[in-house]
């Protein structure tokens, strides 16, 4: 089946190396190599790929029956084609299968219910090999945009428009979030003994593009659009050792929403159902001082039957709004501002938090800057006690900031979707919210392992026996 192409390879190899002893041109050598094994690969594939589609009594009579399981028919074959790991286009007939009418209602399957049901079980998103997919959807999660990760893709010789890169972002975010949470974990489960599982909650800033209200202004081409500011909420789920030190072993998870936040809770419900923590050593919920996060963790650890767990006011976050007390200091004072300020730390830190309200009620003469810097310290500081026992917390390895949540809002929020003339659609953002979330914690490969599988797990119940009963060989 190979000995043509084989031949064929190594004629052009041998004029390959020709060409190189007389023009010694190393980055032509190298071109010419690639472009050569490209086109032996495509000779390859092709075949190989055309004769398993077209398997009329083994793969095309499994695909029916899984087609049957999904409520589908077959409808015949149909050209396409398809782009493989080289980033080259291979030309195919492939079954098409489209969602099978209701017996009830004769009615014409809508537009955009059919699909290449084999070449989903094969792996491919969007008609594009899982190998090339994942090239291309993390240049498009870490580039500046999706027109400069075309660039970098054209000078590797693969040629995708942005609305290409664009629908394969969209295609592959919105089937892996069709299973968040579960997607991005292996099959086996993790063992959380002797681990403490660090909990931290955070939010971002982006632009959210929508379409103005109302009727389009006679003397305006397009309807326009506002691009108001949102804010993601982003959580991190990180595991540390005995000594408080990161496990580096385990991959963390992160992910953000544009949702609610009660929408933000049950994603994270979502993540942590992944997780036994009742077989945990200790678990850790650290987050700054906003009441909305802290009142809705005791309903979900009750939902997962953890009846103890620990909480942590953000040490930096503190510190900042004890900061905007001391900014209140008369100025007869100011020269010893620091000085205040170090030693209202060292309270906050060791928990003497009726010193430190005292000395602050002594050391405002005026009754109006008394009372304001009392209310901001009995808002912030007064509810909050039980979780800025830093000291204790330092003294059985329990973290004292969420410095993990503060960097993955920069990496996964600022440094792709927060910018000068950057402005997302709901839909789009949360993809790729989701999509940097999964690379930047490691977890990039499972997710893709889990999503091109799915449909395949389900075509294996039918395909084994297919095979015992056809026979059938790729190669001749």
């Amino acid at each position: 089946m190979y000995d043509l192409p084989i031949q064929q390879l190594v004629d052009t190899l041998q004029g390959i190396q020709s060409s190189f002893s007389s023009n010694l041109d190393w980055n032509r050598l190298e071109i010419s190599l690639r472009e050569a094994i490209d086109d032996f690969i495509d000779q390859v594939m092709l075949p190989v790929l055309q004769t398993l589609l077209e398997n009329i009594n083994g793969f095309l009579m499994a695909l029916k029956q899984l087609a049957a399981r999904k409520g589908m028919r077959f409808c015949g074959f149909r050209q396409t084609s398809v782009r493989i790991f080289t980033g080259r286009t291979l030309t195919i007939s492939s079954p098409w299968f489209t969602k099978a009418p209701s017996k009830r209602k004769r009615k014409k399957a809508p537009n955009g219910s059919g699909c290449h049901l084999g070449l989903e079980v094969l792996g491919f998103i969007e008609r594009v090999s899982a190998n090339l997919a994942s090239s291309v959807l993390q240049l498009a999660i870490l580039c500046p945009s999706f027109r400069i990760a075309g660039n970098v893709l054209h000078e590797q010789g693969i040629s995708l428009d942005v609305k290409t890169i664009q629908r394969l972002c969209r295609k592959f975010g919105q089937g892996a979030m069709q299973n968040r949470g579960d997607i991005s974990f292996k099959g086996n489960g993790l063992d959380l003994k002797d681990i403490t599982v660090l909990i931290c909650m955070d939010g971002g800033r982006l632009r959210q593009r929508k379409k103005k209200k109302g009727r389009r202004p006679a003397k305006l081409k397009r309807q326009g659009y506002t691009t108001d500011w949102v804010e993601p909420k982003l959580l991190t789920i990180q595991f540390l050792d005995a000594t408080g030190k990161l496990i580096r072993e385990i991959p963390p998870i992160y992910d953000a929403t544009l949702g609610n936040i009660e929408e933000f809770f049950d994603l994270l419900e979502l993540y942590l159902q992944q997780l036994d923590l009742t077989t945990a050593d200790r678990v850790v919920f650290c987050a700054d001082g906003a009441p909305c996060l802290w009142k809705r963790i005791p309903e979900l650890m009750t939902k997962l039957g953890v009846s103890n767990w620990y909480e942590a006011l953000d040490y930096t976050h503190a510190k900042q709004n004890l900061n905007q007390i001391a900014e209140m200091i008369p100025r007869s004072l100011s020269s010893h501002r620091q000085e205040i300020f170090e030693y209202w730390k060292d309270l906050l830190w060791h928990g003497e938090f009726d010193k430190l309200r005292s000395t602050i009620e002594e050391l405002f003469r005026s009754p109006k800057k008394r009372t304001q810097a009392l209310k901001k310290f009995d808002n912030y500081f007064a509810g909050n006690e039980d979780r800025m026992h830093y000291s204790v917390f330092k003294k059985y390895n329990l973290p004292t900031g969420s410095g993990a949540v503060e960097s993955a809002i920069r990496r996964v929020i600022n440094l792709r979707l927060k910018g000068a003339g950057i402005f997302w659609t709901a839909e789009m953002a949360e993809v790729m919210l989701f999509l940097r979330s999964q690379f930047l914690c490691g977890r990039w490969n499972i997710v893709l392992g889990n999503l091109v599988n799915r449909t395949r797990e389900m075509f294996m119940q039918f395909w084994p026996q297919m095979t015992n009963t056809a026979g059938f060989q790729l190669a001749a």
